[in-house]
């Protein structure tokens, strides 16, 4: 069976897609890296710092690689693997980035993005993997705690493709509470539950892998604070 849009279908999806697109016009882009030299390590504070370095292969030249699971342990069993951006305080953002997965073919590979964060005890994260069950693939708040789950579990996990450059994006409102995370487009997370407001920003995973190329993030405005996390 075929179908068709009428005239006022057609409207509202065009206003739909437009509102979609233009909502985040006005952001201005607060920090871009390409990862093309070694110093862009500054820029980050990493749980272990001997696990990252700057790799001659990206996705459009040099990236910011990642060796995998260091010697630094969650004592709330938090993700591992952490690189936060230094002096960046945001409440309002955009951050979207390239990711491959870069290592061995676990069972479970997955990307974390950090937001919110006040310190190594009190952090959320949207955490894209392979599978999804209710420790996986969902959006999370650390709060002196272990991680407890936001999100519904709607989807099965995404196909990373060991080697494949994928785009992750992500985007945070504070008014409307709103929480929403893309994967190449495609819209995999969505919440509107309370969370922490201001704090810093980051990227990681549990134990995998990875590189990063292409890190952008956009926002209505930013403060500026120096902090320790690790």
């Amino acid at each position: 069976m075929k179908y068709t849009l009428t005239p006022l279908l057609l409207l509202i999806f065009t206003i739909a897609v437009h509102a979609q697109s233009d909502a985040f016009k006005t952001y201005k882009v607060v920090y871009s890296q390409s990862f093309s030299k070694d110093k862009c390590t500054n820029d980050f504070e990493f749980s272990d710092q001997s696990k990252w370095l700057i790799s001659k292969n990206g996705k459009t030249g040099k990236s910011l690689k990642c060796l995998g699971t260091g010697d630094y342990q969650s004592a709330l069993e938090g993700p591992s693997v952490v690189a936060v951006l230094r002096d960046y305080l945001l409440t309002d953002f955009v951050v979207e980035m390239d990711v491959t997965q870069n290592g061995k073919d676990y069972s479970l590979l997955d990307f974390c993005i950090f937001f919110g964060i006040k310190d190594k005890e009190h952090y959320c994260y949207a955490q894209i993997a392979s599978k999804a069950d209710r420790k996986s693939h969902n959006i999370f708040m650390v709060n002196g705690d272990k991680p407890k789950r936001i999100g519904e579990i709607k989807t099965k996990g995404v196909i990373w493709g060991m080697k494949d450059w994928q785009h992750i994006r992500m985007e945070r409102t504070l008014a409307d509470k709103s929480v929403k995370v893309y994967y190449n487009d495609e819209l995999i997370f969505e919440t509107s539950d309370e969370l922490f407001d201001q704090g810093h920003i980051g990227f990681g995973s549990t134990r995998s892998a990875i590189k990063i190329d292409n890190l952008k993030v956009t926002a209505p405005s930013f403060e500026t604070k120096e902090h320790t996390f690790f």
